[in-house]
């Protein structure tokens, strides 16, 4: 704002007519131009003296003091104001993100169900039936687990290593190679 503009609204801001926005900007150029705010001095105190006077009241001798005041009050209100409102739009916007989250979240997880449910669906009771068995749907088959028995058969099974009887079956074929029996079979010459 220049001091033409500015001077231009000072009735209105006596007046209490300027906006907001352009309030804002009048009180930082009055705050910055001396001129303008000695213009301002000599209009506030024409202007409330005289109002103050149709009004019948006695005229105070603190202008100054009482211009100060306005602009210092207006000046913090709209500050407030703009603080408050800047305040409330990031608000709002977080609110709206964190909404769109959880909206997303819900979404996704409604998918996923639903597409679990279509794959149960189409499968089968008997869909593990070929590789389980019987078994795995029919408990009344399953035999119970007598754990010393279970003991007693793993004590009489053979307790060498994977490796170990390799290496055993490994020779045997080699001496059976030896032999002239590949494969452990008998070979017959006509």
């Amino acid at each position: 704002m220049n001091c033409l503009e500015a001077q231009s609204k000072i009735v209105a801001f006596i007046e209490d007519k300027l906006d907001n926005g352009e309030k804002l900007e009048f009180i930082r150029h009055i705050r910055s131009c001396n001129n303008c705010a000695e213009e301002l001095e000599i209009y506030y105190t024409l202007l409330v003296g005289m109002k103050q006077l149709d009004d019948d009241i006695v005229p105070t001798t603190s202008y100054k003091d009482q211009m100060e005041e306005k602009l210092n009050s207006e000046y913090k209100h709209l500050q407030n104001r703009r603080k408050l409102t800047g305040s409330t739009v990031i608000l709002i916007i977080a609110a709206c993100c964190t909404m769109g989250f959880f909206a997303y979240e819900s979404h996704k997880e409604r998918l996923y169900q639903e597409a679990q449910a279509e794959i149960k669906a189409a499968q089968s009771e008997y869909y593990y039936d070929d590789y389980f068995g019987k078994k795995l749907f029919h408990p009344d088959d399953y035999k119970m687990f007598d754990l010393p028995e279970y003991l007693e058969q793993s004590k009489n099974k053979d307790t060498t290593s994977y490796y170990e009887r390799l290496r055993k079956y490994l020779q045997e074929q080699d001496t059976q190679i030896e032999e002239g029996e590949p494969n452990g079979e008998e070979t017959t010459t006509d």
